[in-house]
């Protein structure tokens, strides 16, 4: 979509959210991806220094079955949280081009002079 289309469609809109609303929102974003990121290399990490562990202290395959099953479980479900979460983020930008924050494309207005101001950080893309 065209600048010029999406400062119209701001400019008409009903909905209207304030400049700081979007960046705590888009900050929020943010940290939610790093923080889930975060704990999945975590306990990626845990999961293979478990499988050196159960090597090193010679676990029968049975028990090293067991555990390695719960974590590969355990990392699923983060997979799948960050899937939801990647959706939710997804469906709040299509609300967002319906506010008058639509103009801003690809998170920020255009130009945008918080770059000057050190504050990039707020809106770096994720996804």
């Amino acid at each position: 979509m065209s600048n010029a289309r999406r400062a119209e469609r701001a400019a008409k809109s009903e909905m209207h959210m304030s400049d700081d609303t979007f960046f705590a929102l888009s900050g929020q974003v943010h940290d939610a991806y790093v923080k889930l990121d975060d704990v999945l290399a975590h306990t990626l990490r845990m999961s293979a220094d478990m499988i050196d562990t159960a090597r090193t202290i010679g676990l029968a395959p049975e028990q090293g079955q067991k555990l390695f099953k719960r974590f590969h479980g355990c990392i699923d479900t983060m997979m799948q949280s960050r899937e939801q979460l990647l959706g939710a983020h997804l469906e709040a930008t299509k609300i967002r081009m319906k506010t008058n924050q639509a103009e801003r494309a690809d998170g920020c207005y255009s130009p945008w002079s918080a770059l000057e101001e050190k504050q990039a950080d707020a809106l770096r893309l994720v996804a």
